[in-house]
């Protein structure tokens, strides 16, 4: 992996970190790049304590590189007294042990005070100073153990100059750890056996202040309910971790960080892997954190609605800071490009008056003979070419050359700043090949579906996807879905029932866990991937095919480990539909994926292309549906956009909210036993909709219909939701 580099703007005051009274971060000047490639170029890093931030950007642009830098001491200048923490993978655990025990060891302060602490109380219960002082010297080598392991961690990151530095510094601390390891078995002489009972006893006293701070019964209390409120059952917080598949390792790491409550805490896509409920428990509990500075990057715009009170914008090598959440920035941004574009055209106006006004006075001139008229139109030229724009500065008052401009410029006014809009290029996105026959792609008949016999995950599953149809299979984490799929697409056979599959069709998968997969192959890069799998196909047909979907370049010889989420979420797309199937099963497709390129309306925009169907798993307690305004969705990107004009049938499986209501205005759908299938598009989600809030028949169809004509429903289907509305209020309101 390329080394992390970061420089921020140095004085003469500037010492390798800073001691700051307040627990705010504002670094200058600030350079960010890994390995020859710059990721932020003199911007400014402003973050207040106590703020929830935002950090959004397009895939590849640095997010991830940024928070790693930050969590990793890696910046000059960063808070020394910070405590800082960046959620990563769980390194270093014993597999053996619990979740809960791994989430409570987290705090290695408390739990190395608790350690020490019963070892002082043991010697200095015996009365034998020859005893304290042995272990005394032995605390000192455990200490100074973990200060190496700490030195080793940084001389690893970093690099340069620095990471000289740091290499010199791990080999100092090595060499007073062996002089320390050397002193155990020494004698110990009569002024350190003098001063050794004084000196056990007031670290003693110091380690009881420590403890003090949360009791252990209130830190697996605490450690509980984070688990409980991330999905944990019982059973599973109290089972070996090494039973946990990738996905809830990951929450474990989660909770280790909700845990610990560091002041600046720092979250790489935190709802990855996080059903609904968990995700709307997280938002909640991030919102109470009131000294701890948040952090977030993720995809979910409904999560950054619900927690961000700024938006600070990675683009251009620069970081842009917004107040409000996501919602809000996007407004302001609207709002602003409205008032530049209306600027540019008045600066435009008046650049067109003044050249007629020079014409004009030119004509004049030469038929009058009059040098004054002519130095007037000079004069007019002149401003004309250099003092035509802005009159007023950005807080409204009068436009002052020697206050409002620093630095160089080429004009004596400033000019409207328009940004050009990104255009997202569409994937190209190869047809299947007709099938000869009609019939369903695959088909599932009271299937149970499970890794052990005798201990099914579902049960009498029967499921039947058409050719070119789209359907969405959501529901809880853990009740299934993965599981359905794999025995849907033949990776998994059935423990009892049939699965059958069209004679000609061939199916492709992507799997949650491919993007770990993938960064966890040697060496491996995008266009290896590919040739792996199709040996026989030209190396350009390969790299046409990665390009058109992002991974252009030199992207496309980087070694997989070294791209972001996005990007490798990327290549495995290609891959999937470079094999051009028949059916496309989505596992999770929207982890990973920007806010641009995200799945939150794959629904909506599918459903325009063909039928759908929105089925769920026998044994799904709660399904939640997200119903949405669609005057708000900002367009068909790149994968909806891909898999709307795509001839296949579609399987999505997702937790995610898909589309943009908010997390707080789910539905409840479907719930209870047994088989459910309900007709998917937009009426149904209007449909749900109504009959969740639980209204009365009058209020339901009302509720129901005004969400179908706002999804742009045809009369016809905005009767069909009124009709299913009152049905449910009929019902009382009760679960279906």
């Amino acid at each position: 992996m390329a080394a992390i580099t970061a420089t921020t703007q140095q004085s003469r005051f500037h010492t390798e970190t800073l001691e700051a009274v307040a627990q705010d971060v504002d670094l200058r000047q600030l350079h960010l790049a890994v390995g020859d490639r710059e990721l932020l170029a003199d911007a400014h890093l402003r973050l207040f304590a106590g703020r929830r931030y935002a950090l959004v950007g397009r895939n590849g642009v640095g997010k991830s590189t940024l928070l790693k830098a930050m969590g990793w001491g890696l910046m000059i200048g960063f808070p020394k007294n910070l405590r800082c923490l960046y959620v990563d993978q769980l390194e270093g655990v014993d597999p053996q042990q619990t979740a809960i025990q791994v989430v409570v060891q987290a705090d290695t302060e408390a739990q190395r005070a608790e350690r020490e602490s019963e070892a002082l109380e043991g010697v200095l219960e015996s009365g034998d100073a020859a005893d304290v002082a042995h272990a005394l010297r032995q605390l000192r080598v455990e200490r100074l153990q973990d200060e190496v392991e700490e030195a080793r961690q940084i001389a690893e990151r970093r690099s340069g100059e620095r990471g000289l530095a740091a290499r010199q510094a791990l080999v100092a601390a090595e060499a007073e750890l062996a002089e320390a390891q050397q002193a155990l078995d020494a004698p110990v002489p009569p002024e350190e056996l003098h001063r050794a009972m004084e000196a056990a006893q007031d670290l003693l006293n110091d380690l009881f202040d420590r403890l003090s701070l949360r009791e252990p019964e209130e830190a697996e209390a605490q450690a509980r309910a984070i688990l409980t409120g991330l999905g944990f059952t019982q059973a599973q917080q109290e089972g070996p971790l090494g039973e946990l598949s990738g996905g809830w390792r990951i929450r474990v790491s989660l909770a280790q960080a909700l845990f610990l409550q560091p002041d600046l805490l720092l979250l790489d896509e935190p709802t990855n892997h996080l059903d609904l409920p968990g995700i709307v428990w997280l938002q909640r509990y991030l919102r109470k954190l009131e000294r701890t500075t948040l952090v977030v990057v993720s995809h979910d715009r409904a999560f950054l609605n619900a927690v961000a009170q700024e938006i600070v914008v990675f683009k251009n090598s620069q970081l842009k800071y917004y107040t409000g959440n996501y919602d809000e920035y996007v407004q302001q941004v609207e709002e602003r490009q409205l008032h530049q574009l209306r600027l540019a055209d008045g600066i435009e106006r008046k650049k067109e008056h003044m050249e007629k006004s020079i014409q004009e006075g030119l004509r004049q001139a030469k038929k009058a003979g009059d040098d004054k008229k002519l130095g007037m139109v000079a004069s007019r030229k002149k401003k004309l070419e250099n003092r035509m724009g802005m009159e007023k500065n950005a807080a409204g008052h009068r436009l002052k050359i020697n206050k409002d401009f620093v630095g160089y410029f080429d004009s004596a006014r400033q000019q409207a700043e328009i940004e050009e809009k990104e255009v997202v290029a569409p994937w190209k996105v190869p047809e299947p090949d007709p099938l000869r026959s009609k019939g369903p792609v695959v088909q599932l008949e009271a299937a149970s579906c499970g890794y052990r016999r005798g201990q099914p995950v579902l049960t009498g599953v029967t499921l039947c996807v058409e050719q070119g149809e789209r359907v969405a299979l959501v529901g809880p984490n853990g009740e299934g879905k993965s599981t359905l799929v794999t025995t849907l697409v033949g990776d998994l056979a059935p423990l009892a029932g049939t699965v059958q599959t069209h004679g000609s069709a061939r199916v492709a998968m992507f799997k949650q866990t491919q993007v770990e997969e993938m960064r966890s192959l040697p060496d491996a890069t995008a266009l290896s991937y590919m040739q792996e799998r199709w040996p026989s196909e030209r190396e350009q047909a390969l790299r046409n095919h990665l390009g058109s979907f992002g991974i252009k370049g030199a992207l496309a010889t980087q070694p997989l480990s070294t791209l972001s989420g996005g990007q490798a979420v990327r290549v495995a797309l290609a891959a999937a539909f470079f094999a051009r199937p028949h059916l496309l099963v989505l596992d999770e497709p929207s982890n990973h994926l920007d806010l641009e390129a995200s799945l939150f309306d794959l629904l909506d925009i599918a459903d325009a292309q063909s039928p759908g169907s929105m089925w769920q798993p026998d044994d799904l307690e709660l399904e939640h549906t997200i119903i949405a305004d669609p005057c708000r969705l900002h367009g068909v990107e790149s994968l909806a956009a891909a898999l709307q004009g795509f001839a296949g049938a579609v399987l999505l499986v997702s937790h995610d909210q898909l589309l943009e209501g908010g997390v707080q205005e789910y539905v409840q759908q479907l719930s209870g036993g047994g088989k459910k299938k309900a007709a998917a598009g937009k009426a149904a989600a209007a449909a749900a909709a109504a009959a969740g809030s639980g209204s009365s028949q009058a209020a339901g169809s009302s509720t129901s219909a005004a969400a179908a004509a706002a999804a742009g429903l045809k009369p016809g289907a905005i009767k069909a939701a009124k009709a299913a509305a009152a049905a449910a209020a009929r019902g009382g309101g009760k679960k279906r």
